[in-house]
């Protein structure tokens, strides 16, 4: 059997030249079936953020297995082909286990309905304030909602986890990240943003605006939207257009 085929790159960032090795995605691909590439060239990227954020200021980063307050309740955004790559993943689990995952997210979801802010997040106002936005973000954090995901404190998918989790890297103490917005955390400068290139190119090939949902209603979005993830597309003119959305973010 051949081996997988990849994509060599080189990405140039702060001046120093990244040689990433990613796998190559399908020619006729669904936007979802491009995120190893991407995370491949989104890792290198953060690898280097976080050496010339300790050359820098000598700052380490302070999370570790085990340090989950921001998996406990903030609202994780993810993208819709991220939340369409978590359904099929959860779809695609042994039955006891897909079980258990789906009751974890049927119980966020009712939890956020019951609060009123599931339509709100599902079905987000394009003339959202910055205000009104973070009026959203602290309501629910108020409801201190779990990640579906998270197992003895850790991440349960932490190969496939959203480009967010993998950008935000804190070096602050990490107590401070029980209530970020009383407490304002140190993080990591990311150089490039992986999220907000994804939604240009998936606002690109669905021909209307994509936001993000929290990770919660990732698999309630996916489902909602499942027609329109499904479509396969010529994968190189949008990861190029990823490309460029990373370069000029």
């Amino acid at each position: 059997m051949p081996a997988p085929r990849r994509i060599e790159l080189v990405l140039r960032i702060d001046g120093e030249a990244l040689r990433v090795s990613a796998p190559q995605p399908p020619s006729r691909a669904r936007l979802d079936e491009l995120l190893p590439a991407m995370q491949a060239i989104d890792n290198a990227a953060i690898d280097h953020a976080v050496r010339k954020n300790e050359a820098n200021t000598g700052a380490y980063v302070t999370c570790a297995k085990g340090c989950s307050a921001c998996c406990r309740a903030q609202p994780v955004p993810v993208t819709p082909p991220e939340a369409h790559a978590l359904l099929l993943l959860v779809e695609a689990m042994p039955a006891p286990r897909r079980r258990e995952i789906e009751a974890r997210f049927a119980d966020r979801v009712a939890r956020l309905r019951d609060a009123g802010l599931a339509d709100a997040f599902l079905h987000r106002d394009p003339d959202l304030s910055l205000d009104g936005a973070r009026t959203l973000a602290r309501d629910y954090f108020a409801l201190g909602l779990a990640c579906p995901f998270l197992e003895d404190d850790a991440c349960s998918i932490h190969p496939q986890r959203p480009f967010v989790c993998r950008q935000y890297l804190v070096t602050s103490d990490p107590a401070l990240c029980a209530n970020p917005f009383e407490n304002p955390v140190d993080v990591v400068p990311m150089p490039l943003q992986a999220a907000i290139a994804m939604l240009s190119a998936a606002s690109a090939v669905m021909s209307t605006p994509q936001h993000t949902v929290p990770l919660t209603l990732a698999l309630e979005h996916a489902r909602l939207h499942r027609a329109a993830l499904r479509q396969r597309v010529d994968a190189e003119p949008v990861f190029r257009h990823w490309l460029q959305a990373l370069s000029s973010g």
